[in-house]
Formats: C-alpha cells, structure tokens, sequence
C-alpha cells in the first residue's frame, strides 16, 4: 500500500497466462481486504513491450470486482512519475467504448474491442485497443490498435497527428496530412497513412 492506493505490479515476463494466473491467486488469497467497486492502481514494468497484453490484466482484476483507477509504468520508485489515469466511460453491447470527451495528457483508454472518441486526443494522452480507434477530432497522443484483433485494425481520425501509432506489432511516427481525414492501416507488413477516402477497406480487412 502506497500514497496512491493499493498498486498491483506485474513484473517483466514472458507469459501472459502465467501472469493471469498469479493475478488470479494474488486477488483470492487478498479478497477479505476489499470491496466491490475498490479502485487498484497497475504498474507495469517494461509497458512498451507488454502493452498489448494491458487490456487482458485489467479484464482478469475487473473479473473481481476491482476498477482499474491508473496504470502505471516504468520501475517502482518511479512511478508515480509516469503514471496515467484510465478513463471509465460507457460501452455499448457491441463491444465498442465510446468516448464523448477529450482525452488529455496523462489520461489512457484501455479496452479490448474498438475505441470510438468523440472529441480530441491531446499530447501526453495515450489509447490501448483491442481493435481498431476512431477519433471523430485531432490525434496528437499515442495510440495502440490491434492488441488483440491484429493487422487488420486500423486507426482513423479527422486530423491524424499522433506522437506514435501501433498496429499490433507494427509501429510508426508518420502523420496524415493536417486537417484531413486520415486512415492508418497495415500494408505489406508496415503502417501507412491514407486519406480516408483512398483506402480499400475491404483489403484491409484480408491483411
């Protein structure tokens, strides 16, 4: 227990089950120390390696009762330093968390399917989906896509100007043209940028 809570740290790994499972143990053996609806922070070591993994940990601790109030990343000591507050908003039935906000530095979206935001993602914010992100603004943060649906997300906004876009494994810088609609997929093994309107999606979906 820290100034900031409970912080349940996963340590540097090489198998997401084993670590699914030793978050299932450690939650059991603590159940009488909490309550439905108690927030827990997560830290996780070496995140950019893991990152795809994320979504799968907070599912297991929610499977308790448990909200996932930050993740934090990097060691121990700091932090707290870099650490980034989940957004709790609404999902619909198909799966698709829906944002209507902006997304602000320091903020993360973790969610296992498609992520829709219906304002800005300010530097310094950061998106980890499952499936592919839209985001009905401008795209400066970070944003992950495919953790778990693999190359054929992809990543859309009205105005693309991302620190770094991931699509599953595959990472770039580039940005789409400012102020135009712009779509980030997986072709030929490394992530483009179109303007929406040139993309085949159907292709897409095939990669």
């Amino acid at each position: 227990m820290t100034k900031d809570g409970l912080i349940l740290t996963v340590r540097d790994y090489e198998s997401i089950e084993e670590v699914l499972s030793q978050i299932t143990d450690k939650l059991t053996q603590m159940g009488s120390f909490f309550t439905k609806g108690d927030e827990v922070a997560l830290l996780v070591e070496n995140h950019s390696k893991h990152v795809q993994d994320i979504p799968k940990m907070i599912s297991r601790i929610r499977e308790f009762g448990l909200s996932v109030s930050r993740i934090l990343v990097g060691a121990p000591e700091e932090s707290v330093k870099s650490g980034m507050k989940v957004v709790q908003k609404g999902e619909t039935k198909s799966g698709t968390k829906v944002i209507k906000r902006n997304i602000r530095s320091g903020q993360v979206i973790v969610h296992s399917g498609d992520v829709i935001v219906v304002g800005n993602l300010h530097k310094g914010a950061e998106i980890m989906a499952g499936g592919s992100v839209v985001v009905f603004g401008k795209a400066e943060g970070v944003i992950r896509a495919g953790l778990n649906e693999g190359y054929k997300a992809v990543v859309m906004a009205v105005d693309l100007r991302p620190t770094l876009i991931q699509i599953a494994d595959r990472m770039t810088h580039e940005k789409g043209e400012r102020e135009i609609p712009s779509v980030a997929h997986v072709r030929a093994g490394r992530v483009v940028i179109d303007k929406w309107d040139g993309v085949d999606f159907e292709e897409v979906v095939k990669t």
